[in-house]
């Protein structure tokens, strides 16, 4: 396959509804977890650590409802999405993708006293989900246009060439 052909195979797959789906269904179950891993912090919060209490107060109320709120929009974007209107999932995909930066200012003390396997719920999950919501974000917004950068996976992540091959319209050769 030519790069001239991958790149344009990589866009049309970062563009499409079924990517963001997928890329959804990691972030709701990175969400769980982390839902999963507050609900365990405070049915065993230590009673000493005032910090720890406190970043996980904040989680409850202000990072769980807006991380929610990404999710309960997946049905709008999709919906725009097939109306040819692809800014609501590039503002969805965009806010997965800084959604880390956002949640230090909340910060995550409390984190470090939930057992490593509901952690690594969260975090794998929400590891592919922004990658996955870089890529959209970056091609629909344009940032991979006018680069290479989108065919190289340690940008992109790896990615399944049977399945970049779906992306193939009828009568492109490899």
């Amino acid at each position: 396959m030519t790069p001239e052909l991958r790149k344009k195979l990589l866009e049309r797959m970062f563009s499409s509804k079924e990517y963001y789906l997928r890329m959804m269904d990691y972030y709701a179950k990175a969400l769980e977890g982390a839902q999963e891993a507050l609900a365990w912090f405070e049915e065993n919060m230590p009673t000493n650590d005032s910090h720890a209490l406190k970043t996980a107060h904040a989680w409850r109320i202000r990072a769980l409802p807006n991380m929610m709120g990404y999710l309960k929009g997946k049905d709008e974007d999709i919906e725009k999405y097939d109306q040819g209107e692809l800014g609501y999932m590039r503002g969805t995909a965009h806010n997965i993708m800084t959604l880390e930066r956002n949640l230090d200012n909340v910060g995550d003390k409390w984190w470090e006293y939930v057992p490593e396997e509901i952690v690594f719920k969260y975090g794998k999950n929400m590891t592919q989900a922004e990658k996955m919501a870089s890529n959209i974000a970056w091609t629909l917004g344009g940032v991979f246009k006018a680069r290479d950068s989108i065919l190289d996976e340690e940008i992109t992540g790896p990615i399944d060439e049977q399945e970049l091959l779906k992306y193939l319209k009828a009568g492109e050769r490899l």
